[in-house]
């Protein structure tokens, strides 16, 4: 079991999507992880777009990763976007 960090919802993992942050990149960025298999501390979310928003205005998905600054979410947005 999992706890959505939108709703606060507990879901099975299979239900849930997973974000971490993607440090390869040039800047650190925040992108969904859907076979939950990239390294590093994650946070998981239903795949809808209320608990994205709720977990952004929250503030839940930066303090779940532990990460000081704000991080961009466009990816993750455009992800849940496409999977809707």
């Amino acid at each position: 079991m999992r706890t959505c960090a939108g709703c606060r919802g507990k879901a099975h993992r299979s239900d849930l999507v997973r974000m971490v942050v993607d440090r390869r990149a040039a800047t650190a960025v925040v992108v969904v992880d859907p076979r939950a298999v990239l390294p590093g501390r994650g946070v998981w979310l239903h795949q809808r777009s209320d608990c994205l928003d709720r977990a952004e205005t929250r503030r839940a998905i930066q303090r779940g990763l532990r990460v000081a600054q704000s991080l961009p979410l466009e990816q993750v947005r455009a992800w849940f976007d496409s999977h809707a």
